[in-house]
């Protein structure tokens, strides 16, 4: 199970496999009685899918875990809270159940369990998204017969990376807690900018401008 983000250059692999899913998948139709007809239905789009799950990060390995290496839980959290926030959608892959969508985080909620040190319990909700679609009308005006053409949005999730001009006090650590709201995450910030800053990540210069991925 998988969730990644900006055209698959972010990525998780979600160690634990949860229990159970809830998938919400109705529908629109309308009903409307017609006298002498009974209920008719009326079609329409369907709604967005909705995926709500819980499990959690482990801090140690244990039998049955997902994935080879185990990262930070709370470089996970951290990771969902960021994309959450942005404006772009998941793409959530779940193959086992043939599940390939992109979607928005709609909530995500986690806590420190007493007991388990590390680990990370959470429950997350996604909705379906579907970029908006335009219909060109094509009328003949000698048949006066009109068609619709329709094509099928492909979803972008490219993230564009934001710039930073340096001021002078900065460092790599106060940056990144104005962007990430974490200081421990300035390597992102160095590794995205080793051509601008050199080799050592505690000089920087004020007029640099730094990509902030």
């Amino acid at each position: 199970m998988w969730m990644t983000y900006n055209s698959e250059a972010e990525k998780i692999q979600f160690p634990v496999l949860p229990e159970t899913f809830s998938v919400k998948n109705g529908s629109n139709n309308d009903s409307v009685d017609i006298t002498g007809l009974g209920e008719i239905v009326i079609m329409q789009s369907r709604p967005a899918v909705q995926i709500s799950f819980s499990s959690f990060f482990p801090a140690t390995r244990f039998p049955g875990i997902q994935v080879s290496t185990i990262t930070k839980p709370l470089t996970l959290v951290q990771k969902i809270c960021e994309w959450k926030a942005g404006d772009k959608p998941v793409h959530f892959l779940l193959t086992a159940c043939g599940v390939d969508l992109h979607m928005t985080i709609e909530s995500f909620n986690y806590d420190e369990v007493g007991g388990d040190p590390g680990s990370y319990h959470y429950d997350i909700t996604l909705k379906e998204y579907r970029e908006i679609t335009t219909r060109q009308v094509k009328v003949d005006i000698g048949n006066s017969s009109a068609t619709v053409d329709k094509s099928d949005a492909r979803v972008d999730n490219t993230v564009t990376p934001k710039t930073y001009t340096v001021k002078s006090g900065d460092c790599l650590w106060n940056i990144a807690k104005k962007f990430y709201g974490s200081g421990a995450s300035y390597t992102k910030i160095y590794n995205a900018n080793k051509g601008i800053i050199g080799g050592n990540p505690n000089l920087i210069y004020a007029g640099q401008v730094l990509t902030i991925p």
